[in-house]
């Protein structure tokens, strides 16, 4: 048997005996004032992971809860997220002029995403351990503008060519609305695992404005440069049906 089989089954043993030493307490369910954080438990055993739950714009997002009374719960949910991408390239290239050239080509890619999430449950008696709920959010999320620079250095016997290339993209923005179903289920006091399936209505556009420059130093001669502007856009709507990846981990202080 694997150590981390041995381990697995010794922390099973260890949860049963504290949740038999718990059974005297009249619940172990969150309560009134308690604040919560909500993380999705993925793998099992060999590969068992915690990670963030995904914002509307596919983004890791903190989900995080608060008893305002024993029944009824606001969720807030907060995704950010900083892109920067770095690319390098280097390599030996053939000029039409039949010189042999090195290639170097540095971009970087920078984009900034944010969501917001706001809802509302309403939790049911259920029993001791088991907390059954249903509830509503309202889903804001913003895909920020893109931007590439580009700058390539191409060198020969002859000296350096530079071209300097710009990029620009408008973002997006999405809005939707949630129902929520879901239970938890709590192993020890104020700590649960559980699942939750919601189901809405979103609406997302994506695109708009995008420009590029380009600048081209060559070696000998006069610099050009040029601008081209354009438009283009992408907008979906519809229903749609999410489930938790995993076991819902939640904590409550």
């Amino acid at each position: 048997m694997k150590i981390t089989q041995i381990l697995f089954s010794v922390a099973l043993l260890s949860i049963s005996s504290i949740l038999v030493g718990q059974e005297t307490t009249d619940t172990l369910k969150s309560r009134d004032g308690d604040w919560g954080v909500v993380l999705n438990l993925t793998g099992f055993i060999n590969n068992i992971s915690l990670g963030t739950q995904k914002d509307v714009n596919n983004n890791n997002t903190i989900l995080v809860k608060h008893h305002l009374t024993n029944d009824k719960v606001l969720r807030l949910g907060l995704g950010l997220t900083s892109i920067r991408n770095n690319n390098f390239k280097a390599d030996s290239i053939s000029l039409p002029s039949g010189n042999r050239a090195w290639r170097e080509v540095d971009s970087i890619e920078t984009r900034f995403d944010f969501s917001l999430a706001v809802g509302y449950e309403m939790h049911f008696k259920g029993t001791k351990r088991l907390d059954p709920y249903i509830g509503a959010e309202l889903l804001i999320g913003r895909i920020g503008n893109t931007k590439i620079n580009a700058s390539t250095n191409i060198t020969d016997k002859l000296g350096t060519q530079k071209i300097q290339r710009i990029i620009q993209q408008d973002g997006g923005a999405t809005l939707g609305v949630n129902v929520v179903s879901g239970f938890n289920l709590f192993l020890l006091e104020r700590l649960s695992i559980g699942a939750e399936v919601n189901l809405g209505y979103i609406f997302s556009i994506t695109g708009g404005d995008q420009s590029e420059s380009l600048s081209d130093t060559p070696v000998s001669g006069t610099q050009t440069n040029f601008l081209t502007n354009s438009k283009g856009g992408i907008s979906r709507r519809g229903f749609d049906v999410n489930s938790s990846a995993g076991l819902l981990l939640s904590y409550y202080f």
